[in-house]
């Protein structure tokens, strides 16, 4: 029924004024008096049943916030009866009220990871506990920031479901959950048991299983929130596809198959709510006091043979020792030699916010070189990197002329622009991000491009390395020169024996699905 208030505001516009106002205005005077005075309602089972709305996307962001640290595939299983369990709980949970309509149009624009997280709360998070909250037990329970919830460390989950009240403790999260781009996780990578695909779901769930490492607030993953809580439930979203995880046992998660944001009977939104349900009904997971969380890593990191240490190839660019001038910027390293090596900074090229690692131009003796550096708490991913540049030119595998040539490593003894830490000394290698021109090459070019990057990958095979986190924006290419250099191995992953990893692995991270074509998916 429309307001009396709002027919005669209606009507008296149609009398007071010179000329009578056109049909379409009187139902926009209608249906804003009308909202404004009275919520729109509808049954919460309608509004659940209802598909999400599809984003509007301008690829922002070229690479996702994929860390080094990984739960094995070997520990994760298939949920096979996910959507029976979670339809089933949500059928017979009675939900019959109303809520207020949700408006089903997408305005926004998404770039990045934030505003995904942005848009997955308005048309997953809200019709959901919108639905739950009149049930008993429900008031104080909401979707919110960890901090609202309990008072968090360093690792901090994109999505919380959990009790809102002044004690601030990890027994108030019932729920975690990790938001991905879907541009830069393609649902191909949250599908177990694809050979070419499969491995990328090992940093996607991975957790920091070294406690002092984890509390330094380095890595954030899926695993590592649900044990900082010891929660039994979590789930991964690119928005497009949302995966559901479960903890049961110790060594074992159990991935739901990804479900779309349009599925229907039942829709994400059903399946969601159910899931929720479970969380709430038992949400605990207490590991065994005996369980090493070591062993569910698998294959372990790439480690460097040496911190200190000198390149020991003659054709090698030289180092400066002790002779070299000291400047403000200079950076002097301890290599294990008698003297130390002065390198000297020209320009930053990382982001001077992030300081707990940083990339340089630098120079010695007048000679362009790159300078990277981490800090003591970054040790492991040091390890990492040095290990890949001392197995590929120490082994010289077909292809090594795609990766610098390392200089010198070791440890950071002074330095006012990085004062602590450890830092590897890298031959210049000139070219621009492949993330950067790509659109601008022809398509033999890019062909050519394709070509080297797959000699690349296979020289890493041929030291067993994989790399979790390839990407356009880890590749550099000179147009002028036509040289291409794989770059940044700190997720580089020991490929264990009897083990085979497609090339693809990285390949399709790189270019996309139809990376291999014309190409074999060897590895």
């Amino acid at each position: 029924m429309v307001p009396e208030a709002a027919v005669k505001l209606v009507f008296t516009l149609d009398l007071c004024g010179a000329q009578a106002a056109p049909p379409h205005q009187h139902l926009l005077t209608l249906e804003h008096s009308y909202a404004s005075n009275f919520a729109i309602m509808e049954p919460a089972q309608t509004q659940l049943a209802r598909a999400l709305p599809p984003l509007n996307l301008n690829f922002g962001t070229a690479n996702s916030s994929i860390h080094s640290d990984r739960v094995s595939l070997a520990y994760m299983q298939q949920w096979d009866s996910f959507v029976r369990d979670a339809f089933d709980l949500f059928r017979q949970t009675p939900i019959t009220h109303e809520v207020t309509i949700h408006d089903e149009d997408e305005l926004y624009t998404v770039g990045n990871e934030l505003g995904l997280t942005g848009r997955f709360i308005r048309n997953l998070c809200d019709p959901v506990i919108k639905a739950l909250k009149p049930l008993l037990g429900m008031s104080s329970m909401r979707f919110a920031d960890i901090q609202a919830i309990c008072h968090a460390s360093d690792v901090v989950p994109d999505v919380s479901l959990g009790l809102v009240n002044s004690e601030r403790t990890p027994d108030n999260v019932y729920l975690v959950g990790e938001l991905k781009t879907s541009w830069t996780v393609p649902e191909a990578y949250m599908r177990l048991n694809q050979p070419n695909t499969s491995y990328h779901l090992e940093p996607l769930i991975g957790m920091s299983l070294l406690i002092s490492y984890s509390s330094r607030g380095l890595l954030r993953q899926l695993a590592n929130q649900m044990r900082m809580a010891s929660l039994q439930y979590g789930f991964i979203s690119t928005y497009n596809s949302t995966v559901f995880v479960k903890r049961t046992p110790d060594n074992c998660f159990l991935l739901s198959q990804p479900v779309k944001y349009n599925a229907l009977q039942p829709s994400l939104r059903q399946l969601f709510a159910g899931f929720c349900l479970m969380a709430l009904s038992e949400p605990r997971y207490h590991e065994s006091p005996s369980f090493p969380p070591t062993s569910l890593r698998g294959a372990p990191p790439v480690r460097v043979s040496n911190r200190l240490r000198g390149h020991d190839d003659p054709s090698a660019p030289p180092a400066a020792t002790g002779t070299e001038v000291i400047t403000p910027t200079s950076v002097i390293l301890d290599n294990g030699s008698t003297a130390p090596i002065i390198v000297n900074c020209c320009q930053q090229i990382s982001t001077p916010s992030v300081d707990d690692k940083a990339v340089w131009l630098a120079s010695i003796n007048n000679s362009p070189v790159i300078l990277k550096c981490w800090r003591p708490k970054l040790d492991q991913l040091f390890d990492s990197e040095a290990g890949v540049y001392e197995r590929i030119w120490q082994k010289q595998p077909p292809g090594t002329n795609l990766f610098a040539r390392w200089i010198a490593m070791g440890r950071i003894i002074c330095s006012s622009v990085f004062p602590v830490g450890y830092a590897i000394v890298l031959q210049y290698r000139d070219g621009a991000k492949l993330s950067d021109t790509w659109h601008t090459l022809n398509e033999l070019e890019r062909a050519y491009v394709k070509t080297q990057c797959l000699n690349g990958i296979n020289a890493l095979r041929q030291v067993a390395v994989r790399i979790d986190d390839a990407g356009m924006h880890n590749v550099l290419y000179s147009i002028s020169s036509r040289t291409v250099t794989l770059l940044d191995f700190e997720t580089a992953v020991e490929v264990e024996p009897n083990t085979l990893i497609p090339t693809f692995h990285e390949m399709g991270a790189i270019f996309g699905p139809n990376a291999m074509l014309g190409h074999e998916h060897g590895g």
